[in-house]
């Protein structure tokens, strides 16, 4: 069957003029292909889709809970697009997606341009190198699933207006990247990740240049949380991250405990990224 979907998702490719397949199965295929770009979803991601898809199946549910989970089947058109955007693959055109659960298979086309995430990238792109809010996200990914030493942990990632920032918040501790070099403080190269993973285990956040070089880590934000308008039951940090985006013209991104990453804009909440299924 996965044969038979790929080679209809080859014809619609062609059809609307995209070289990008996107497979969501958990069977194995051998998608060289000198035509088209053929990437496969996380198995994660398929994992959670058919989870979905069976408790709909199995359980007695209530209109609204049906029309819940089907919303939460549109997130394909939401994740798809970050997940090709972490692997290099350019945000433009269409992508034919191919669905190969179990209880459901089929293609669907997502327009990448039009997604949420890219939407995002271009409102940041007004304030901060796109390459490095990329290499931003990467490492904040990172962190939330690896941790550090086995132990899950949180940290907050601050871009851009530097020097309102500064004016903002402290040092809590020796500042690890004050004698390092311009090269070694380049979020942009990922021979510097090893080093910012570290140094994600210090209490405050890193504080960012718009073009990606690391000014300070374990630093302390001094700023009023009075009236944010973000959802309620997060900690210090996503309160601190949030607020100095709306006194600064800064972009946070917070990598939460539980493997949630949120990026903050004029002091709201623009992105919600969940670790697990990336």
């Amino acid at each position: 069957m996965l044969n038979t979907l790929v080679k209809l998702a080859k014809e619609l490719a062609r059809k609307i003029n995209t070289d990008k397949i996107v497979l969501i199965t958990k069977s194995d295929f051998d998608f060289e292909d000198d035509e088209f770009s053929i990437f496969v979803a996380p198995k994660r991601f398929v994992t959670m889709l058919e989870s979905m898809f069976y408790t709909i199946a199995e359980e007695e549910l209530s209109g609204k809970d049906v029309f819940e989970r089907a919303l939460a089947f549109l997130q394909v058109s939401e994740i798809t697009p970050l997940q090709m955007y972490l692997r290099g693959i350019e945000l433009k055109g269409g992508v034919v997606g191919v669905l190969d659960l179990d209880i459901l298979k089929g293609l669907m086309v997502i327009d990448l341009e039009r997604s949420r995430l890219q939407k995002v990238l271009n409102e940041c792109a007004e304030r901060v190198n796109p390459n490095v809010l990329k290499a931003v996200l990467t490492v904040a990914i990172n962190i939330a699933q690896k941790g550090r030493e086995g132990k899950r942990i949180g940290t907050g990632f601050v871009i851009g207006d530097v020097e309102e920032v500064l004016k903002r918040s402290r040092q809590l501790v020796i500042n690890p990247y004050e004698c390092h070099s311009i090269e070694e403080k380049d979020i942009k190269n990922p021979a510097n990740w090893e080093s910012v993973m570290e140094f994600a285990q210090l209490d405050g956040v890193f504080v960012l240049d718009e073009d990606g070089i690391i000014v300070s880590a374990g630093r302390y934000l001094e700023v009023s949380v009075k009236d944010l308008k973000i959802a309620k039951g997060f900690g210090a940090r996503h309160l601190a991250c949030a607020a100095i985006t709306r006194e600064t013209e800064a972009i946070a991104v917070v990598v939460s405990e539980s493997g949630d990453i949120r990026v903050y804009k004029d002091g709201e909440e623009i992105l919600v990224i969940d670790s697990t299924i990336i």
